[in-house]
């Protein structure tokens, strides 16, 4: 019976940034996973593992060209990486923080986010996004004074404190505060340029988007530029972030961590200051001081019925496989194919999806699909009792790829028939005015949808309380000893959140979009890391990190009639940190 100090279950995100800082920080830790893959929910699978997963949650898998599974398209089965919870990476925050201290970042590889596109139903066109300075003033689309308007909005985000902040005088109560399509208004900037603001720069989801919370998403992002490229946000390759769930397991097992995959948990219990746990096909018994896992793993691992609260929030996801990049033509006159870009379908774009849905593209060169094909992933979210009409956003997007009319892209003649008429049915209800299109106006707007996926995946699944910040809907029906147990899918009180690893708070949405989820579980990792401590190990590293804030180099002081202040008697570093920085 081998003894470790914790006992972490699942390698999601959060999980696995927990346990390589536990390891980091001289923990011997036991780290088991049902699955044989890395990252639970969060992990890149192949073509054969998303369907066999696809079967387990049963999402709804279709292959509208071939009308069936190919032995051509199965034979590329490992040259897929597809995500289960696409994700940007940007490039100011947490999570790549984390992944410089843990060196992950020497092995994980990225690509900027090339673009940022929004689509406008009135025109059927999309309009490319401006998100810093030159692209504002290269922009040849956008009139002189939306320009300088643009730039007051970005200035307004950079330097949320100024006087005269135009959310005040949206405000029409202090109590309440100001929404951002208010503060847009009020700054006049256009109404088509608007929508690009709101949910191509700010990501909001809807219109009652708060004011705070959108700059401070825009004023991360502008940090983010120039940090490593012309773009605030990573694109992982091989997935996104299941390879960087992997690469934190492979950094915590290069510290000692000891992982078992494909083994799912037959008991454990909790007895006389330890956790003991059996694992179904291994006959050695595991016993761990501390444990560390999503309450709702815990419940089940131990036999327990967890009381759930009914779920608020679902999130609706869709995955096409095609051989066609987006249509950027219409946009400008770039002839080079680009490998990442992000589109946003505004709230009310697609009928029956009542917030915006975010469309992220990732080509060959992600190592995502074979060459030739992209990897699209739609993701939005509605109230339980809502429908989705996910099946429209995705033939709106086909409507805006490259059109292309060789034979390897037809159907076969009943596929053919049933898609034209889905596509048929999403082009008559996306115009202007609500009203069904004439004949002509069709033809020359739309036209019947020229390119077939090749795989089609629908997904729905609830969102639990770590991904809703603002509330907690899981209680325990059990008591454990305190210190014994961390949930590290854990909610927060607060609307703002902070970690040692970035002088900003987080601020996300009730809803946290692409853009935020990684920075979140990065956190929640803290926060578990810390729960697994006595309290004054965490002051004193939040001393220590204060410490190195003041520390400058001697240069900073030179000519300036002063000398740097001592402060050798203030410690730089603490017995325990989570990913303390190597010390010189």
């Amino acid at each position: 019976m081998e003894k470790y100090d914790v006992l972490v279950l699942g390698t999601g995100v959060a999980e696995a940034v927990l346990g390589a800082a536990l390891s980091r920080a001289g923990k011997k830790v036991l780290q088991v996973d049902e699955n044989k893959y890395y990252g639970s929910s969060w992990a890149s699978l192949t073509l054969k593992e998303l369907l066999k997963w696809s079967e387990e949650q049963n999402a709804t898998v279709q292959f509208p060209r071939d009308g069936q599974l190919s032995d051509a398209l199965l034979a590329l089965d490992r040259h897929y990486s597809l995500s289960l919870r696409p994700t940007l990476l940007p490039a100011f925050g947490p999570t790549i923080e984390a992944l410089v201290r843990s060196n992950v970042a020497s092995y994980a590889t990225f690509r900027l986010l090339d673009r940022v596109a929004v689509y406008e139903a009135e025109s059927h066109r999309l309009q490319s996004v401006p998100a810093s300075k030159s692209d504002i003033f290269r922009n040849k689309q956008i009139s002189l004074a939306d320009k300088r308007r643009l730039m007051r909005f970005l200035q307004i985000a950079l330097e949320p404190s100024q006087p005269n902040h135009p959310a005040e005088a949206a405000t029409p109560s202090s109590e309440q505060p100001a929404l951002l399509a208010d503060v847009l208004k009020h700054l006049q900037i256009a109404e088509r340029l608007q929508s690009a603001v709101q949910y191509g720069v700010c990501l909001a989801w809807n219109s009652m988007e708060s004011t705070d919370s959108a700059l401070h998403r825009t004023r991360r992002a502008l940090k983010g530029l120039g940090r490593y490229g012309d773009s605030a946000y990573l694109v992982g390759q091989y997935g996104g972030a299941g390879e960087l769930a992997q690469g934190f397991c492979r950094a915590a097992a290069v510290k000692g961590a000891t992982f078992v995959l494909g083994h799912s948990v037959q008991s454990l219990d909790y007895a006389d200051g330890q956790w003991v746990l059996h694992l179904d096909g291994v006959d050695e018994v595991f016993t761990a001081t501390q444990l560390a896992c999503p309450t709702e793993s815990l419940n089940y691992s131990m036999g327990k019925a967890a009381q759930f609260t009914e779920h608020k929030v679902y999130e609706h996801m869709a995955i096409i496989i095609t051989d066609a990049p987006i249509d950027w033509q219409q946009v400008n006159t770039d002839t080079d194919v680009l490998e990442t870009s992000l589109l946003v379908f505004p709230p009310g774009t697609v009928p029956g999806i009542p917030n915006n849905v975010m469309v992220l593209m990732q080509g060959e060169g992600t190592f995502s699909c074979p060459k030739g094909q992209y990897v699209y992933h739609l993701i939005t979210y509605a109230e339980k009792a809502q429908t989705v009409n996910m099946q429209g956003a995705c033939d709106l997007l086909m409507q805006l790829l490259e059109p292309r009319s060789d034979a390897c892209n037809q159907p076969t003649k009943n596929n053919e028939e049933k898609h034209l008429g889905e596509s048929h049915e999403i082009m008559k209800v996306i115009d202007t005015d609500g009203k069904e299109p004439d004949q002509d106006n069709e033809t020359e707007h739309h036209g019947p949808t020229t390119r077939i996926p090749i795989l089609t995946l629908f997904h729905t699944r609830p969102l639990q309380s770590g991904e809703q910040p603002i509330s907690d809907n899981i209680k325990c029906d059990f008591s454990i000893h305190a210190g014994a147990y961390t949930n590290t899918n854990c909610s927060f009180a607060s609307k703002n959140l902070r970690s040692s690893l970035c002088t900003d708070d987080i601020q996300p949405q009730s809803v946290p979009n692409l853009m935020e989820i990684l920075d979140i579980a990065v956190i929640q990792a803290e926060e578990a890391f810390w729960q697994l401590y006595p309290s004054e190990l965490r002051q004193n590293a939040e001393l220590a990190i204060e410490a190195r804030k003041r520390i400058h180099q001697p240069s900073d002081y030179q000519g300036r009639g002063g000398v740097e202040p001592d402060h050798s008697q203030v410690p730089t570093y603490a017995d325990v940190e989570f990913f303390a920085p190597e010390s010189d």
